[in-house]
């Protein structure tokens, strides 16, 4: 098995996708929060979250992660 030396060009490469993933993924996830809020109102926890999830994941996938890989 080959590992990968860590160097400080490789790990900045990464920090410069992983900012802007997780800052992207904290947007998308508070604006459909609020978006979703009045319509899950008392709902459980379980229950918005298994409305949240999908569309999370599509705009994570489709939008934020290849926006983050051309930074």
């Amino acid at each position: 098995m080959m590992s990968r030396q860590i160097t400080p060009s490789l790990l900045a490469a990464h920090g410069r996708f992983l900012a802007p993933a997780i800052g992207g993924a904290y947007v998308v996830l508070n604006a459909l929060m609020t978006v979703l809020a009045p319509l899950t109102k008392g709902w459980p926890v379980y229950g918005v979250t298994a409305v949240t999830a999908p569309p999370m994941v599509v705009v994570m996938v489709y939008v934020v992660m290849p926006l983050a890989r051309r930074l």
